[in-house]
């Protein structure tokens, strides 16, 4: 029943497959959305077996990445076969907030994983992947 949740949570975040085509800032961007797939892939690994090395490793990536996404995402940078939605520089504070809600959900996994509880590290788990999902929602095409 956890694995099910876990993964359906996971699978709502939105699949991120290659693109072909892609250059410059957007190819890059892509590269680190795909990164962080493997990333919350490798969490779902970890909180089946209660790897939590592999866990906070994993959310440190993500967190690593929270801190410097923004920059991946320049005026302009909507051309396909970006996904990026006009919505991020339409709404530039509610894309901020959403980067900074993932930001907070990674460190939060972060310092769950240390504590070695389950429970808590699945639901820092499932609050991370909302931030992604809710994120995809707004500011994703």
């Amino acid at each position: 029943m956890l694995n099910s949740l876990i993964l359906l949570v996971f699978v709502s975040v939105n699949p991120i497959f290659a693109h072909e085509g892609a250059t410059g800032v957007i190819k890059e961007r892509m590269d680190k959305f795909k990164m962080s797939k493997t990333m919350m892939k490798q969490i779902n690994v970890g909180l089946r077996e209660n790897d939590f090395e592999n866990i906070e490793k994993s959310a440190q990536k993500l967190l690593s990445w929270s801190k410097e996404m923004s920059k991946y995402f320049p005026e302009g940078s909507d051309v396909s076969p970006s996904e990026a939605s006009k919505n991020i520089w339409l709404d530039p504070n509610g894309f901020s907030n959403a980067i900074k809600n993932f930001e907070e959900a990674s460190l939060e996994l972060v310092n769950q994983a240390q504590t070695e509880n389950s429970d808590a590290s699945i639901q820092a788990f499932r609050n991370l992947a909302n931030t992604c999902k809710g994120c995809h929602q707004k500011f994703r095409n």
